[in-house]
Order: structure tokens, then C-alpha cells, then sequence
């Protein structure tokens, strides 16, 4: 039994001391996770994430480090849905959270919903030029094509250089039978990736009712 001031003060500090140690040992566990995530030891990543969680339960950081990890690592779309919800629930305006919900939504086929989780992120971050090519794929594969070309349109006035956006609008131009568009688009992604899009041009489906125009034809 402690029979003193000196004892009680002795005690405080010791636990004081103890509080310090454990309030950074989540971060010890979740850089841990990243290493491990490095170092493509996934298991073992999640057992540090985890172990960060289980020391501090709103530690946000590492329920979407893992969310992503079972998302884009392992594939496992409902255990990341998971992780982005208890993410959302600490920090609301989160937009990475909410873009990366989008991607495991569209990994499901809940397009409309991964549309919604995109447009969040994008409320929260306009200049988010991952979550406008997501979205605009999401409205693509719902056929919604001028939306998607919308959408890729802002994703191109953040990053013009980026190939795969003006490849993905070509597609949705084609689907439309807009073979103008289709060729400046093209010509684009062209430029940027030569022998990837002069390739993927000949055997893409979304082409196949252009396939024959002389214009469309010149680029092959």
C-alpha cells in the first residue's frame, strides 16, 4: 500500500511514462504495416495494422492503409468496404477514404454507389484527378458515356499527359459513333504511348462499328 506523497508521485510518473510508451506504440505497428506492405508481406501487414487498431481504435491512418491493402493487394472488396466505413466514421471529409470506397464499390459492380463515393471525394477535393478517371469509368461501364466523357474531361485539365484517359474517351466517343472525336482522342494517347494504343486499337470491341472509316483507319 503506498504511504506517502513521494510514493503516489512516484506511481503518477510511472504511469505517465507507461501512457507515452503505449501512445506511440500504435505508430510503431503501423509504420511496421507499410514496410511490410513494401515489402509485398501482406499477412503480415495486416497483423500490424491491425495491432496499431487494436492500441488506438480511431486511428484512421490505419484503417484505410488497410483497406487499400485488401482492396488493391488482396481482393477481398467487402473487407475493405469495412475499413473505409470505420475510416468515414472518424473523419468524414476524408476524400482519399471516400475514393477508395469508390474503387472496392466498382470491384463489386455497384457502380451508382461507387459514382456516389467518387462524387463525395470530389466535393471534399475537385482537384482529385484519380477519382474524376474513376468516375468517369464508373459511368462507362453503366453506358453513360457523355457523363464519362465529362468526367474524363476534368480528370485531362489536371493531368493532360495521362494516355489511359485519352484512350478510355476515345472509347466512349466510338460508343456514341462521334469517329471526329475518337480520332483527336487517339491521336492523343497515341502520342503519349505509341505501340500500347496502336496495339489495343486493333482488337478493342468499342471500336467495332468504326472499324472500317477511312479516318479511323489512317491511325492503325
Amino acid at each position: 500500500m503506498l504511504d506517502s506523497g513521494e510514493d503516489y508521485s512516484q506511481a503518477i510518473a510511472c504511469d505517465e511514462d507507461t501512457l507515452q510508451i503505449q501512445s506511440k506504440e500504435y505508430l510503431t505497428w503501423y509504420h511496421q504495416g507499410n514496410i511490410m506492405e513494401d515489402l509485398e508481406l501482406y499477412e503480415e501487414a495486416i497483423a500490424s495494422y491491425q495491432e496499431a487498431i487494436k492500441i488506438k481504435p480511431d486511428y484512421q491512418d490505419a484503417w484505410v492503409s488497410l483497406g487499400v491493402l485488401f482492396c488493391d493487394q488482396l481482393e477481398e472488396y467487402q473487407e475493405a468496404l469495412i475499413c473505409f466505413e470505420k475510416a468515414l466514421k472518424i473523419d468524414y471529409l476524408d476524400n482519399f477514404a471516400w475514393y477508395n470506397q469508390g474503387n472496392a464499390l466498382e470491384h463489386l459492380g455497384r457502380y451508382e454507389d461507387a459514382i456516389a463515393s467518387y462524387g463525395l471525394a470530389l466535393k471534399i477535393n475537385p482537384e482529385d484527378e484519380a477519382a474524376w478517371y474513376s468516375r468517369g469509368w464508373a459511368l462507362y461501364q453503366l453506358g453513360e458515356y457523355e457523363r464519362a466523357i465529362a468526367s474524363y474531361d476534368k480528370a485531362l485539365k489536371i493531368k493532360p499527359q495521362d494516355d489511359s484517359t485519352w484512350y478510355n474517351k476515345a472509347c466512349c466517343h466510338a460508343l456514341l459513333g462521334d469517329v471526329q472525336q475518337v480520332v483527336k482522342c487517339l491521336q492523343q494517347a497515341i502520342s503519349l504511348s505509341p505501340n500500347q494504343y496502336r496495339h489495343a486499337m486493333k482488337t478493342e470491341a468499342d471500336f467495332d462499328d468504326i472499324r472500317d472509316d477511312l479516318e479511323f483507319r489512317t491511325l492503325m
